[in-house]
């Protein structure tokens, strides 16, 4: 889904300079930078899937969006940082 498919304003989008994607928010493209672009000091793994994430916060969306989990759902312990 794209930022004028989520109801954005095209006034208030924000665009990568690394890679040009389109954002709605200043906060998304932030997220989006440290995601994937920053070099990463700690790794969130999914313990489902094995899929990598720069923040707690990415993996917890991840794990919700694509395994359909809420994050009490999981046992925390098992989330393995690096």
């Amino acid at each position: 889904m794209g930022p004028i498919s989520c109801g954005c304003s095209p006034k208030k989008l924000f665009s990568c300079q690394l890679c040009g994607k389109v954002l709605c928010s200043k906060a998304s493209l932030k997220r989006h930078i440290a995601d994937k672009h920053a070099e990463r000091q700690e790794e969130y793994r999914c313990i489902i899937c094995e899929r990598v994430y720069c923040s707690r916060n990415s993996l917890m969306t991840h794990i919700y969006t694509y395994h359909k989990s809420r994050p009490g759902e999981l046992d925390m312990k098992d989330v393995k940082f690096f």
